[in-house]
């Protein structure tokens, strides 16, 4: 082949022809047969019974559901370390400033400066005049 016919946008007359037989319309589904395919598939499945009307499905799916509320609400998510912080540490029974110095002198492990002005922040307001 010459690099004149590797240019050539022309294409081999044997190719087109092939083409041309194997070009066919695709098959279209009238509404007669989209009816026919809707009743065949109606009678179908009408005769199957729901799995969840057999054997009592929705009370199991139910009762599931209340063990999976009870469980969560019993056990409860876990607490992550920053809410523990933030905790009535010295036992007053308010959380306050005095809980913010009571975690810096209990000198706890994992503890840092961060976590102490950030405690001090969420129990300190000074905007809002005394009222929280």
């Amino acid at each position: 082949m010459s690099d004149q016919d590797a240019n050539s946008e022309q294409l081999d007359e044997r190719l087109i022809r092939a083409l041309t037989v194997a070009d066919q319309a695709p098959p279209v589904i009238t509404a007669g047969v989209d009816r026919a395919l809707a009743d065949i598939s109606t009678r179908h499945f009408a005769s199957r019974r729901w799995g969840w009307k057999r054997h009592g499905g929705w009370a199991l799916a139910a009762s599931v559901a209340l063990v999976a509320v009870l469980a969560v609400q019993t056990i409860g998510p876990a607490s992550d370390d920053a809410e523990v912080l933030y905790a009535d540490v010295n036992g007053s029974g308010a959380i306050d400033i005095a809980d913010v110095f009571a975690l810096a002198r209990a000198d706890q492990p994992g503890v840092t400066q961060a976590d102490l002005d950030a405690f001090a922040m969420r129990v300190v307001s000074l905007d809002a005049g005394g009222a929280r």
